[in-house]
């Protein structure tokens, strides 16, 4: 199994390498397509666009080819839309390519998930968020690479091509130690009975043949869909602050008449931040719970953006940055744990519902702050960040405080039935 962590790590590192390197480049992108913030919001949000497109495929796309293939085949294809949005000539190509990236990530993101929760279902131990401080390590190490490429003077189309060949030659490699065969294979327990309470006992399989599923009760059908809409604004909630440091910090910061390099320092100190908050995440969860982790890190976010926001400075900015950082860096591993053990969901169908739904909610947002950076500031941003902070602290109440010796369950709470 260490191979099969090692390789599900370096997939994971490859998504956040892959997009990173552009953020660097978007003053210059902006400039060259002489554009305004809210044209660029809207190229974001056609991002997520293709997400919403592309995502619902994932689940069925896993079953068919199975999570190891679409992580590994999907991330050497993304390279390809993030050098086509680098080097595009004009807003409609950069929207189209964004686009082609982001139905991508979305495929992608959902296999990588599935295939790191079947690796960690072999383990025994929760290691989830091993893999989430691996892609943090890969977007600080892009956004570095391509702040670095970008001083240097290096073409656009050269750097991002060279990305490219990076990226096919370490997910392909990550491909030869991924855990071989079907998804099910490692999803026996999947066919539970959706009940009131996370602690009921699964329903026994039929004597002689498959487990199957009984088909839920009304009120545990409301209870999942209960579920599925909070972990997935969580979810989202928790990408607030990402977006900020991964899309509106370097327009922020090249306000500020930053040093040469400093543009993409918003990304790079958030997901240092979270490289630590992720590396030590498991055990923080299981020593304080789902509902301490989610209500105290979507303060942090508050209290950080917040920062940024009354500093106006580009060193208060970093601070804000970096407890940003450490309030987000584990929320999103925690929904996506949770949205994979909600019961009675083929293998993949929750992660892709609950990525699915957060991608709705994030589709909306880029070109709101566009408009509203172009009226008040780029300041907005912040402010954007500050409500991800506050649905994070409104979503706790919905989480199941798991701790050590109460099993391995699902760390989400559902309502009991009436």
């Amino acid at each position: 199994m260490l191979s099969a962590r090692a390789a599900v790590c370096l997939t994971f590192f490859c998504n956040g390498l892959a997009f990173s390197n552009l953020v660097p480049r978007y003053p210059e992108i902006v400039e060259r397509l002489a554009i305004t913030k809210a044209a660029f919001g809207q190229a974001v949000m056609a991002g997520s666009i293709g997400a919403l497109v592309a995502g619902l495929a994932a689940s069925a796309l896993i079953t068919r080819w199975t999570s190891a293939r679409v992580a590994s085949a999907g991330m050497a294809l993304a390279g390809l839309a993030y050098l086509g949005a680098g080097t595009a000539e004009n807003w409609l190509v950069l929207a189209v390519c964004l686009a082609l990236g982001g139905g991508l990530d979305a495929i992608i993101d959902v296999a990588q998930n599935a295939h790191g929760l079947r690796v960690e279902r072999r383990w025994g131990s929760s290691i989830i968020t091993s893999f989430h401080a691996a892609w943090s390590l890969g977007a600080v190490c892009g956004a570095l690479m391509g702040q670095w490429m970008a001083a240097s003077g290096v073409p656009i189309a050269w750097h991002l091509s060279g990305v490219v060949l990076i990226l096919a030659a370490l997910s392909l490699a990550a491909l030869r130690w991924m855990i071989p065969g079907p998804d099910s294979d490692d999803r026996s327990d999947a066919a539970v009975e959706p009940s009131a309470s996370p602690t009921a006992a699964p329903t026994a399989p039929a004597p002689g043949g498959p487990a199957r599923l009984a088909p839920p009760a009304r009120a545990s059908r409301l209870a999942v869909i209960a579920m599925i809409v909070v972990l997935g604004a969580m979810c989202a909630a928790a990408m607030f602050p990402e977006d900020v440091s991964a899309n509106w910090s370097p327009l922020l910061l090249v306000e500020l008449r930053p040093p040469a390099g400093m543009v993409g320092m918003g990304l790079v100190t958030m997901q240092a931040t979270m490289i630590v908050g992720r590396l030590i995440g498991d055990r923080i969860i299981d020593a304080l719970g789902g509902r301490r982790v989610i209500a105290a890190g979507g303060a942090l976010v508050v209290l950080g953006m917040g920062t940024g926001i009354v500093a106006g400075t580009i060193g208060g900015i970093l601070v804000g940055m970096v407890l940003a950082g450490a309030g987000c860096a584990v929320a999103v591993p925690v929904a996506f744990a949770a949205a994979d053990g909600i019961p009675g969901l083929a293998p993949g169908a929750g992660l892709t519902i609950v990525s699915w739904l957060a991608r709705v909610i994030m589709m909306v947002a880029p070109p709101v702050v566009g408009m509203l950076a172009d009226a008040h500031g780029t300041w907005v941003a912040l402010g954007y960040g500050i409500l991800g902070g506050v649905i994070m602290i409104a979503s706790w109440p919905m989480l199941h405080d798991s701790r050590p010796g109460r099993g391995r369950q699902a760390a989400w709470q559902c309502p009991r039935a009436a």
